[in-house]
Formats: structure tokens, C-alpha cells, sequence
């Protein structure tokens, strides 16, 4: 049982929480039993983390290199207040050559790591499976992949800058829509063809420089003096009217 903090699985667990040593690895951290265990029934894990409370666990994940660690050891990499005791190095999959661009999601600056997760994790449920991503927080912090329920590993991630943004516009005829008060009803406006959903930065919204090249603005209608959504709200519903 490892109980020390300089082990080398424990300093690399560590590691992979931070989004440069994730990109040097090409693996990343992921916590609770669930979502290890979907990985790993797909193939994308590399070593189980189990702490000694969950050892038990080990004739699930057969064939996988496997650690027992201390409860303190667990406690140290985990993020969450109260943690099961599960964790996994996962390989985080490579780029794909072709791109879906039917329906897309681009998140603007979004620096929520639970707002990303459940965006990817709604983005899936509808059909969304290619994301763009400016200057957006790190898809695959534990915490992102937490709230994406595993997710993450089913999209089409790519980072990309406005030139490129509009440069995908162009060539794959896609049609920018962003979200604002001003814009028509969402639910009176049909949309087709190429779809790309503009979701904003949590505090200062869209940026001027894919306002410059939106094709179409849409509103959201809201009762009771709300004046805006979360993000991840936001995006589900518009996901949704259209998918």
C-alpha cells in the first residue's frame, strides 16, 4: 500500500491535474467510481487508484495495472470534499482527422470548469459532439470531466482562435448564432443546415469579435425579471430547440 506523497504514481496523479502536464503525458486524472469504471469497460485506462477502504473493487478492473493507496493519499488527490476512493490515469484520446460540423457548440472564454463539463455532457445528449473552443478552460481537469459525467472522451474537442472561427464559417458553410435579449425568440426561429451555438464568457458574454461575424442573434424568453442564464443552462436549452 503506498502512503507516501513522493511515490511516483502519487507525484504523476498530482501532475495530471495541472493542464501542462496533461498535454506532456497525454493522460489525465479522473475520480469516482462510476466514471472509472465506464472508461475502463472502454478500454481508455492506463492505472486504477483505489484507496485501501476500496481494494475490494480490484476483481472489477481485472487485467489493469492497479494501486492501493492510504485513506490520507486519496484524500490528497482528490478534489472533492468527501472523495470515494476511486481514481484513474486515462489516456486522453487523440484528435480526429474529420470533423462534424453539422451541429457545434463554441464556448467563448468560458472559464467554469463544471460550466465546460456539463456542456459537454448536454452537447452529447443532443448531437453536438464537435466543439470549438476559444481560450476556454482546460477540458480535462478532473472536475471538468466530473461534471461532463465522462463525456468529455465522446467529443470532438478543438481549439481554435476567431480567425480560425471564422475560417471554419466559410469553409463548412457554418451559421453563427449567438444568444442575446435583443434577438428573436429562439423557439419562433427554424434553423438549417450548419449550426454553430455562440456561448459566452460567464461574466462578460460574447465577444465582440464573433458578434462581428454571428449570423443570426436569438433570445431566450424568461419570466419574473430574470435577465440571464448559466451558461451550461443556456446552452442545453438552445442545444435542444436545435438539434
Amino acid at each position: 500500500m503506498i502512503t507516501s506523497k513522493d511515490n511516483h504514481i502519487v507525484k504523476l496523479a498530482k501532475l495530471l491535474k495541472i493542464k501542462k502536464y496533461c498535454r506532456i503525458h497525454n493522460k489525465c486524472l479522473v475520480e469516482s467510481v462510476k466514471i472509472v469504471s465506464e472508461l475502463y469497460s472502454r478500454g481508455l485506462v492506463d492505472t486504477i487508484i483505489l484507496a485501501k477502504s476500496r481494494e475490494n473493487l480490484s476483481e472489477r478492473f481485472k487485467d489493469t495495472h492497479i494501486e492501493i493507496v492510504s485513506q490520507s493519499i486519496a484524500d490528497y488527490l482528490s478534489d472533492t470534499v468527501t472523495t470515494d476512493g476511486v481514481f484513474a490515469i486515462c489516456q486522453i484520446p487523440s484528435p480526429r482527422s474529420q470533423h462534424d460540423f453539422h451541429r457545434c457548440i463554441i464556448l467563448d472564454r468560458i472559464q467554469d470548469p463544471s460550466n465546460y463539463g456539463a456542456i459537454i455532457r448536454s452537447a452529447c445528449a443532443f448531437g453536438y459532439t464537435t466543439i470549438l473552443s476559444i481560450d476556454s478552460v482546460y477540458p480535462y481537469t478532473t472536475k471538468c470531466i466530473r461534471s461532463s459525467m465522462g463525456y468529455v472522451f465522446d467529443v470532438d474537442l478543438i481549439d481554435c482562435d476567431y480567425a480560425m472561427l471564422q475560417d471554419i464559417r466559410e469553409k463548412h458553410n457554418v451559421k453563427i448564432i449567438t444568444a442575446d435579449m435583443s434577438g428573436d425568440t429562439a423557439h419562433s426561429v427554424n434553423i438549417g443546415g450548419n449550426v454553430g451555438i455562440v456561448i459566452g464568457n460567464e461574466g462578460r458574454g460574447i465577444s465582440e469579435d464573433i458578434r462581428a461575424i454571428s449570423d443570426m442573434t436569438i433570445s431566450i424568453p424568461m419570466l419574473n425579471n430574470v435577465e440571464s442564464l448559466n451558461a451550461s443552462v443556456s446552452a442545453s436549452i438552445l442545444m435542444y430547440l436545435y438539434r
